[in-house]
């Protein structure tokens, strides 16, 4: 098989073929380094490209599977991590200035898990700078592009992630999401992104946003690359449950969820409940309150002031100390007075209610589904997006409908759903610990986006 023919290989089809060692890690490798090679510089979805490092763990992989010493489906495959994520002798910059040169002595969990599986460590995804926002142009780095349209924004903050793996320079990567930063790029670059359940990801050792929210989760062609890459995360197996779809029940978000969205957005959700629908799923609405019934305090705005707290508070020394080596929209964001405790109570209590109104529903359905974002990829730059009419500012529109899911701690899950010509995401919300049936309606829906 030609390298170039290597690199169109999902997770799970290469797993295969390396394992039957129809493959070899060290070719399959070295195909990605040369697709790397011819994309990179344009892409720019790596802030570090381990070359070296990647053909080491390649080889010692092709040893091992060749003496019987086969370690599960990640062995011998080409994977990176965005650059949050702490890797033993190599840089971890967190997309920032202060840390351009930061190479820690250890690896976090999450490294040590990968390379426990036997994972081929391509390098470090670029990332917006300290994963606060939402389109990975970074100050610092450069921007980094959408494979489908190099003048868009790939999404963010783990958006060289996705950039990475709808463009082939990675098989698969690992991305963080506090307020969406998985299930955004997922969505507008046209792959999967999975934001677990809170917690089932070990965090040790990533740099923080904000550690209430904070989440790890697998970026990734097909759900089922999805759900093999959350096993070895998760250092436990997680399988998309196989059952009739007839007996499924999902339902679909109204009010905030669908009260602004694109019209070629609107189409592909419904596009995709009738795929369901057809399927003999059984499909119902759940009403949610819109912007109209919280005038008191917008969703967003209210997960916006934890950020703003728990980030601040983790910044606050080095922006006191150094605030020139912050990019604008940091500098920004840290220039704001911290939200007040009163401020902080209400809208702890409006996302409680907001909370509560997903749990119930999830007593009556498997699972809940609604667009990730409201509109396709905006051009790189644009600070006001208009949609449905709407002038939204670019990061309350990048996060209204995943930022819930993250105070939520509940699973959700991005599927491609259109190429109109952009990528539209639609997103699959489960039960805390029920990733298996996220994965199984999100196995339903997902419609292969190629760039």
């Amino acid at each position: 098989m030609a390298n170039a023919d290597l690199t169109r290989l999902d997770l799970v089809a290469a797993a295969t073929a390396v394992r039957s060692r129809e493959v070899s890690p060290v070719d399959l490798t070295e195909a990605y380094l040369d697709r790397i090679l011819d994309v990179e510089p344009g892409l720019n979805a790596y802030v570090t490209v381990t070359a070296e490092r990647a053909r080491e763990d390649a080889r010692r992989a092709e040893r091992e599977i060749a003496g019987g010493h086969y370690r599960g489906p990640l062995h011998g495959l080409p994977i990176g991590l965005k650059d949050l994520f702490d890797t033993a002798g190599i840089r971890t910059t967190a997309g920032s200035a202060l840390r351009r040169e930061h190479v820690p002595a250890a690896d976090c969990v999450v490294a040590s898990r990968l390379h426990a599986a036997g994972a081929v460590l391509l390098g470090k995804h670029a990332t917006h700078e300290f994963a606060w926002g939402g389109t990975t142009n970074n100050p610092h780095f450069g921007p980094t592009r959408n494979p489908h349209d190099p003048d868009r924004i790939p999404g963010g903050s783990s958006g060289g992630s996705a950039a990475a793996v709808v463009a082939r320079t990675a098989l698969a990567g690992v991305g963080t999401d506090t307020c969406g930063s998985v299930r955004i790029p997922a969505a507008l670059c046209g792959c999967v992104g999975l934001k677990p359940t809170f917690g089932r990801i070990d965090l040790t050792g990533v740099v923080p946003l904000a550690p209430s929210l904070d989440h790890a989760g697998p970026i990734a062609r097909t759900v089922p690359d999805a759900a093999l890459l959350l096993g070895a995360l998760a250092a436990e197996p997680v399988e998309p449950v196989d059952r009739d779809p007839a007996g499924l029940r999902v339902g679909v978000l109204r009010g905030w969820f669908d009260a602004i969205l694109d019209g070629a957005v609107r189409a592909a959700l419904a596009g995709r409940v009738s795929a369901l629908t057809g399927l003999g799923v059984l499909v119902d609405e759940v009403p949610f309150p819109d912007e109209g019934s919280l005038a008191d305090g917008s969703l967003v705005d209210d997960v916006f002031d934890i950020v703003l707290a728990e980030a601040g508070a983790y910044h606050r020394a080095d922006f006191a100390r150094a605030p020139d080596a912050y990019g604008q929209d940091l500098r920004t964001n840290l220039s704001l007075p911290a939200p007040s405790a009163d401020r902080l109570a209400a809208g702890a209590k409006r996302l409680s209610a907001r909370v509560a109104r997903l749990t119930a529903a999830l007593r009556d359905f498997d699972v809940l589904l609604c667009a990730t974002v409201p509109a396709p990829a905006p051009p790189i730059g644009a600070e006001v997006v208009e949609v449905d009419g709407r002038q939204l500012p670019i990061e309350w529109m990048l996060t209204r409908l995943t930022s819930i899911f993250d105070v939520a701690g509940l699973p959700a899950l991005s599927v491609p759903a259109a190429l109109d010509p952009l990528p539209i995401g639609v997103q699959v919300v489960g039960r805390h610990g029920d990733e298996s049936t996220v994965l199984r309606v999100g196995h339903l829906l997902e419609l292969k986006v190629k760039a």
